[in-house]
């Protein structure tokens, strides 16, 4: 009786537990849904990418036809690599650029597997008159001071524009085929390219690369006392004791914007100097100076003659130029070498492979070209055209604008006893700076750089390598200031312009003339904060 009652409860749920496996009619399979993938279709393509070839600036489009279950996804490449956001059955590029020739395909995939689809190719070339460059410019190097030109060859349809550009900016003035750079200092090196363009379009060359080599430290100094020992032999010993002096600040400072008749000069006059006398001290000037700044040298001598010979009588004249030794000439120890005259004064400190040039003062009566004996000159157009643009653009900044009239430079050869005035100088006094140079455009903050270059450059280029440095270092413009008054002009009487940096100062102002007195003249000046007289005016 136990054993039969054990069967009959067992038997209804065995049975349940069949009907639970499927085996009811009314039952289905889990696995037969219409969503299974083991039922889902890989994707297919029946229509393939196509080839095209397109002209620059063009829109070109690429599509794909495919079937497949479920969604399908896409990932359009180029040259293998996936083109980020191309993600449609369709990619299009709007405006076609040279870059995106190449060959693209499609890869197309769903839950159950993907596909890839055959390369199609896009060709883009130039559209009709749009420049071409046949010669690209050519990388160069080059010793600081000499001089480098990158050039290009191009051709299209009707006038084509150039523009040169240095590190990707726009180089102001350089919009012809060949761009020059005369003399070449160690900040020029960079890379450089041009962007040629017409009414069709535009095309950038490739780029060139400028480097510059510079001169040893402390070889100028050395090669300069050799010059001036060579000088000073061809000299009587009257002659020697005139003009090598005690170095001191009061002899260092003692000099003037006035013709020497009228302010003494320290040292021997040029025209107390015999042929070979002069043939010496040019010889020492120039290897001081370098040849931007021994014709400098010889155009302001130019200028004092042409006064003499037109109403200046003889207070004017190149013989009425001086040179001087302050302190004995030494490769190694503390000296000046003093070049001045009226409207010119060089003071170049030399301290073993310690340089510097300033105070330097330069001025010019009459104010441009004119011709002495046959020969013309302008000793000053580089620093005037160079101040002309940079005025040009500064009239466009209201915050450049001095209040105020300058009749004169405000660091000049102004202080009493016919010397320098005081030293050091309280250019903390200045109370209206102008404008920081980072608020002009990267164009007119070319301008200003070309004016400092342009007095830098009356100097040997191991100076100027290394204040060009100084100067135009990031942190060094970042405090820089560029100023006028007037009308930005350098032609009208009472203009003045202004650079201000940590070290550098440059003053430019338009005086009425003395022997032209219905025109105008010149007086400027380049000083260095940390190292006139050598570091010797420093508080």
């Amino acid at each position: 009786m136990i054993r039969r009652l054990t069967l009959t409860l067992l038997l209804p749920a065995l049975l349940g537990l069949v009907t639970a496996c499927g085996g009811g009619s009314s039952g289905s399979s889990s696995s037969s849904g219409s969503g299974s993938s083991t039922d889902m279709t890989a994707p297919a393509i029946s229509t393939q990418p196509a080839s095209q070839s397109v002209t620059v600036g063009s829109s070109a489009g690429f599509s794909v036809v495919a079937t497949g279950g479920g969604t399908l996804a896409y990932q359009w490449r180029k040259g293998g690599t996936a083109i980020s956001g191309a993600t449609a059955a369709t990619y299009t590029i709007a405006a076609t650029t040279a870059a995106d020739a190449g060959n693209y395909d499609v890869l197309v995939s769903n839950s159950a597997g993907s596909v890839t689809s055959s390369v199609a190719t896009l060709t883009v070339s130039a559209a009709s008159g749009v420049p071409t460059i046949s010669t690209q410019p050519a990388s160069i190097s080059v010793n600081s001071g000499g001089s480098a030109s990158f050039s290009v060859s191009a051709s299209g349809s009707g006038t084509l524009a150039y523009q040169w550009r240095k590190d990707g900016s726009a180089i102001s003035g350089a919009t012809a085929a060949t761009f020059t750079i005369s003399p070449v200092a160690a900040s020029d090196a960079g890379s450089y390219d041009v962007l040629v363009s017409n009414a069709s379009g535009s095309v950038t060359s490739s780029a060139a690369t400028l480097t510059v080599s510079t001169t040893t430290a402390g070889t100028l100094s050395t090669e300069v006392t050799t010059a001036a020992q060579a000088f000073l032999a061809t000299l009587s010993s009257s002659q020697q004791s005139t003009v090598q002096l005690a170095w001191s600040l009061d002899a260092g400072r003692k000099w003037s914007n006035l013709p020497a008749a009228m302010v003494a000069r320290n040292g021997l006059s040029w025209g107390a100097l015999s042929t070979a006398q002069k043939t010496a001290a040019r010889t020492l000037i120039s290897t001081a100076l370098g040849s931007t700044g021994n014709a400098l040298h010889l155009g302001m001598q130019a200028a004092d003659d042409y006064l003499n010979a037109n109403g200046g009588g003889s207070t004017y004249g190149a013989g009425n130029y001086y040179i001087a030794f302050l302190g004995t000439p030494s490769a190694s120890s503390f000296w000046t070498l003093q070049l001045t005259g009226h409207h010119l004064t060089y003071n170049i400190a030399f301290n073993g492979s310690y340089k510097s040039p300033t105070p330097l003062f330069l001025g010019i009566e009459p104010k441009a070209s004119f011709t002495v004996n046959g020969s013309s000159w302008d000793p000053m157009a580089a620093q005037r055209t160079a101040m002309a643009s940079l005025g040009a653009a500064l009239t466009s900044y209201p915050g450049a604008l001095l209040s105020g009239t300058y009749s004169d430079i405000l660091f000049g050869a102004n202080g009493s006893g016919s010397i320098d005035g005081s030293c050091p100088r309280a250019y903390a006094s200045v109370t209206s700076h102008g404008l920081p140079y980072s608020s002009l455009s990267a164009a007119d903050q070319a301008l200003a750089q070309a004016v400092i270059k342009a007095y830098v450059a009356t100097q040997a280029t191991e100076y100027a390598d290394t204040l060009l440095a100084a100067y135009l270092d990031s942190t060094a413009l970042a405090s820089t200031y560029v100023a006028y008054t007037g009308t930005g002009t350098v032609t009208t009487k009472n203009n003045y312009f202004r650079i201000e940096g940590p070290r550098v100062w440059i003053e430019f102002s338009v005086p009425g003339g003395v022997i032209f007195q219905s025109d105008i003249h010149y007086h400027t000046i380049w000083r260095d904060k940390l190292a006139d007289y050598g570091g010797q005016c420093v508080g």
